[in-house]
This record gives C-alpha cells, structure tokens and sequence, in this order.
C-alpha cells in the first residue's frame, strides 16, 4: 500500500509553513501540491495498469485509493478513459 504525504509534513521537512509552500508550489509548478499528487498517483496507476497479473482493484489500492469507484473516476477524469478501458485499449482484457 503507498503512503500518502501531506502538504503540511512537506512543509514541515523544508521548515516553511504549509501555507507558504503551497504558494511557493502553485508558483514554481504552475500546478497545486494536491493536484501534483493526485497526477503522480494516477501516472503510477497507468503504469501498474499495464501489469495484467494485477487486479485493477489492486492498482486503485496500491496508489492509495480505497473506494475504487472514487480512483476510476479520477483516472477517467484525467486520462479520459476508465482503467479497464485504458487495459482494453493496450490489449490487456
């Protein structure tokens, strides 16, 4: 299972407030630290995806989402396809 880092023990690793790191964030990245975070999972997901030894439940797990109606919805919002469609679309059933 991954863990999930929050904003404030980043902040509080680079010694700012999380306030300030979340402006300092949107302004290097162009991007929130949230939004950052919610890419990077869905990018780990894509890629565990392509493992067809793993159950698309698994992978929803393994980057940190429990309700996996929650995870394909956000994968389909950012991909634009669901999980089992992505797998479907590199030849995976």
């Amino acid at each position: 299972m991954s863990v999930e880092i929050t904003l404030k023990e980043v902040a509080d690793i680079v010694g700012i407030t999380p306030t300030y790191f979340s402006t300092l964030f949107k302004k290097l990245t162009n991007e929130t630290f949230v939004s950052y975070r919610i890419h990077r999972r869905m990018e780990k997901a894509r890629e565990l995806l392509s493992n067809s030894h793993m159950r698309t439940v698994d992978v929803a797990a393994e980057v940190g989402y429990d309700d996996y109606p929650h995870f394909t919805k956000t994968f389909k919002k950012i991909f634009g396809i669901s999980p089992s469609d992505y797998r479907v679309s590199i030849g995976i059933k």
